[in-house]
């Protein structure tokens, strides 16, 4: 009898401990589950909850700003860090030009900042996207989420004109440009092209101006990756025809 009520015990024993270490693993997952949505998101596995982005409330404050200020706009660029470093308004003086760019930003969080565009009313609209989030996408994930983001923009802003900027070549020898193929930069803007032309879109070829076999010369590079001041000289003289015709 004594031997049957051990076992009982150490059986119970051993169901509860059981019990427990389950508890402990679903809450350490729960845990985990707004870092990892934001790292599958971050890849192009999956999109999180938009919510779930560190930066989701001041993305919506920007927004709700720009919509309440009650602009109209000759020009919008939107795109990221490269676009955020610009200053096209020092070369297209009697322009009116917004500036959206944002450092960081990939495709699912531009396609966040949409209405943006159409809170400012622009007549033109120049994209520049896909380098943030390049090296873990596929060519398949790239294409959706582009042409979704400039589905987006036609959408919010029908009768503004649309200008698809390629991707500019990289210095792979250079910190921030280590983790891009000129291969793959290349593929995209392919890709880039076709979708302004099924969409009715512009095309602007800007990785020929920066391109030496397929890299961005280091003097033009602060990084590998951002542009020193002087080298927006090139672009600003490329989109001249479209931002004055």
């Amino acid at each position: 009898m004594k031997k049957i009520g051990l076992k009982k015990c150490l059986l119970w024993c051993s169901v509860i401990g059981n019990v427990l270490l389950l508890a402990l693993v679903i809450y350490i997952s729960c845990m985990k589950t707004n870092y990892i949505d934001s790292k599958l998101e971050r890849i192009g596995i999956m999109k999180a909850d938009a919510t779930k982005r560190g930066d989701y409330w001041c993305i919506q404050g920007w927004t709700n700003t720009l919509e309440k200020l009650h602009l109209d706009v000759d020009v919008v660029f939107f795109g990221n860090s490269i676009t955020e470093g610009s200053s096209f308004e020092k070369y297209f003086p009697e322009v009116s030009i917004c500036n959206l760019g944002y450092p960081g930003d990939n495709t699912d969080g531009m396609l966040l900042r949409v209405r943006q565009i159409k809170a400012v009313n622009p007549e033109k609209v120049f994209v520049m996207a896909g380098i943030n989030g390049l090296q873990f996408q596929t060519e398949q994930v790239f294409t959706e989420k582009y042409a979704t983001m400039v589905d987006s923009i036609k959408q919010a802003v029908p009768d503004a004109k649309i200008y698809l900027q390629s991707i500019l070549p990289v210095n792979p020898s250079m910190t921030s440009g280590k983790s891009f193929s000129k291969e793959k930069i290349m593929k995209c803007n392919e890709i880039v092209r076709g979708i302004a032309e099924q969409r009715g879109c512009v095309y602007v070829d800007l990785y020929r101006l920066y391109a030496v076999d397929g890299i961005m010369p280091a003097e033009l590079t602060r990084d590998g990756l951002h542009l020193f001041q002087a080298s927006y000289d090139r672009w600003a003289e490329e989109i001249k025809k479209y931002i004055e015709e």
